[in-house]
Order: structure tokens, then sequence, then C-alpha cells
């Protein structure tokens, strides 16, 4: 990368990056990967890139595992590259496919990447050095196509949307209570080398800094394989985290599942509660949406064609008109989905084998990948 774009660090030798990042990194072009915890938060709370008039902190409750979490979403303050007025702006599905295709980049090694200690904290953080062109050709490739200067807009709002994510205290009654938080932008150190009137994005370089969560994650082996070439064509952000969350969760797919209806069981009240979406005064509006996700899913041989779902919905003791309150999905994988959980299998088990331990971090954001569960 250009010698005019680094990052202070402490020299690490190559054969202990190799070492640490190996399992990172993939040989199937297709393949990127899924990140326990920091994909579980909601970063992105708007379906479009959001301007707002004045400051404001979005509160995002959300449960992961049975443990409440909340995450305080503040909006990035950005120069408008065409009239030079600052904004305020929250993130949406453009950020959130950005962030997707910098983590296929650096998983397929097309942009180098290196761990370099953290100016406060010394610890290790994943960077990725990077060009426009690479971004650009990879959302274009997934049916994203993104300006330029649209993927420039969207690198200065997720290097400065802070996240603080507070863990809801577990303590005993009369044990003194504590405060439990993280605090961090999506993506960090954010350091650009932009050529004047390059149309092309080649000869404009940067690097970017994964969330320390994220770090975590990749030095932990706390993640799994997934087919970015699948899900990042989806057009629905909720088909993307409930893809995501399935690829991480239901690791014991098997095709064929649902002669034995046991696929991957999930309700409205987890995606509510985990997305950290509003329970919408109609819950039908919410059963709809959940729909749309599973009918994309289907079209992207993600679930079966043969039988995608079933869908039992629950409901409340009433006089009158029964009165849905909640929604249960059992999602029956497609072949070629069950074929990449078994081989993803494969390849953390020798992952996991040739590596002991994990990274340390802060009480209350370790999780260990679940199962399938509700």
């Amino acid at each position: 990368m250009h010698d005019r774009l680094r990052l202070t660090q402490a020299k690490m030798p190559d054969e202990v990056q190799l070492e640490l990042l190996a399992p990172w990194y993939t040989q199937n072009t297709s393949e990127s990967r899924t990140l326990d915890f920091f994909d579980a938060i909601p970063k992105y709370p708007f379906a479009v890139t959001t301007t707002i008039p004045k400051p404001e902190r979005l509160e995002v409750p959300f449960t992961l595992r049975g443990k409440k979490y909340t995450a305080f979403v503040a909006p990035a303050q950005i120069t408008d590259a065409r009239t030079g007025q600052e904004r305020l702006v929250f993130p949406g599905s453009r950020e959130e496919l950005v962030e997707r295709a910098l983590r296929f980049i650096a998983v397929q090694q097309i942009a180098k990447t290196k761990l370099i200690p953290d100016a406060e904290t010394g610890r290790q953080a994943v960077t990725v050095f990077f060009t426009l062109s690479m971004l650009r050709r990879h959302l274009e490739e997934l049916g994203h196509g993104y300006k330029l200067s649209e993927i420039k807009e969207a690198l200065d709002i997720l290097s400065d949307t802070l996240i603080e994510i507070r863990v809801e205290s577990d303590d005993e009654p009369g044990q003194s209570k504590r405060r439990r938080f993280m605090k961090g932008t999506i993506l960090s150190n954010y350091v650009g080398d932009f050529l004047e009137g390059d149309s092309s994005g080649e000869d404009s370089r940067a690097a970017m800094t994964f969330h320390p969560l994220a770090t975590q994650a990749i030095l932990g082996l706390a993640f799994y394989p997934i087919n970015q070439l699948r899900v990042g064509k989806l057009k629905r952000p909720l088909a993307r985290w409930l893809t995501t969350r399935m690829s991480h969760n239901y690791r014991q797919a098997r095709k064929n599942s649902f002669v034995q209806k046991e696929g991957y069981h999930i309700s409205l009240k987890t995606i509510l509660e985990e997305r950290g979406l509003s329970r919408e005064a109609r819950l039908w509006d919410n059963l709809k949406s959940v729909r749309e996700a599973l009918t994309e899913m289907t079209k992207r041989r993600i679930l079966s064609e043969m039988h995608p779902f079933d869908e039992e919905l629950i409901h409340a003791p009433s006089k009158g008109r029964p009165k849905i309150v909640d929604a249960i999905w059992t999602l029956y994988a497609s072949a070629e989905f069950v074929d990449e959980i078994i081989g993803g299998n494969k390849q953390m088990k020798q992952a996991h084998g040739a590596k002991e331990g994990g990274s340390q971090l802060l009480p209350g954001f370790r999780e260990e990948p679940g199962g399938n569960k509700r």
C-alpha cells in the first residue's frame, strides 16, 4: 500500500500476523464471515441513510441469547461534498452494505489486512488497507451500483457514527451495581489518500480499523463462513439480518429438514428484540415485513424452494376476534445453504483445532456462538 498511507504501529513479525489472521482468510471466492456479537448490534437504525435536523441519540434495546443490552446510536457529523454544509446523519442500508463489502475484501485478501495496536488501549486491532475501486467493484457485483462519492460519504458516516453498548446489570440484590459499557465508532482510524479527479477509485487509497468487538470475534475465532455473494444481493435489510443470524447460529442444518420438521426456529418476538425493531401498532405490519424477507430469501435459494418455512400464529384469549400476539417460524434451509453450513463447520473445526484460547475484552461482551434458539 502507498507509503504515505500509514498508521502508527509497533512492528509485529509477519509470521505472527499470518498465524493470527490465517483462519480469517478464505480461498472460497464467494465467502465472507459472520462476527459474533458485533453483527447482533443494531447499528443501522434506518432502512436508508437518514439526515436529521438536530443532534439526538437513539436508544435501541436489544436481546442476545436472553441477555439484555442497550445500544445508544449517535449520528455522524459529515460535510456534504456538494454544498459544503455540515449534516447530521444516521447510517442505513448503504453503510451496512459498504461495511459488509469491506469485510469481504479483507477476508478475500483483495485488500491487505494487518494487526495494529490501538493508540489508546494498546490492544491489537484489525485494520484494512484498500482502494475505493475495490469496494465499488464488489458492490456492483452484488447489484448495488453506488457512485464513488456515495461510497466516500458512507465511509465518513461509518467512521463517525458513535455507538455505546451497555450491558444490563445482572448483579444480585444488595450488591453494588456495575455499569458495563463500550463506546466506539462502527469503523475507526480512518486514513485516506484520495487523488482529485480519480474517476475509477484506483488511486484513492484508505485504511480503516474494525470495531473492537469485530477484532475480538476475529482473533477469538468467534465467526463462521457466510456466502457474501448470496446474502449481499438481498435487497431487504431484514432479509440480510435473518440470513446472517441463521448462518451464524444454525450450525446443525441438514438437507430436506422439512421432511422431519427440524428447521431453524425463530419467533417474531425474538426478531423484534434482537434486531432492535419497534413493535408496530398493527402487529400485522411486522408479520408482513418478515414474510417479505422470507420470500426474498427463498428466491435467493437461502430457504428451500420446495418448502421454505412453516408459520404458526400465536393468539391471545379473547371474547371476540382472536388477537395475534406473536408468530413462530420454522425455516428450512436450501440444499446449497446446508452445503455451505457443513463446509463451514469443517473449516472452523480445523481452525479451532489449530488454535486454543481467545481474545479478552470486557466482561459481558464475550459471547460464544449459540445454537438453534427462538
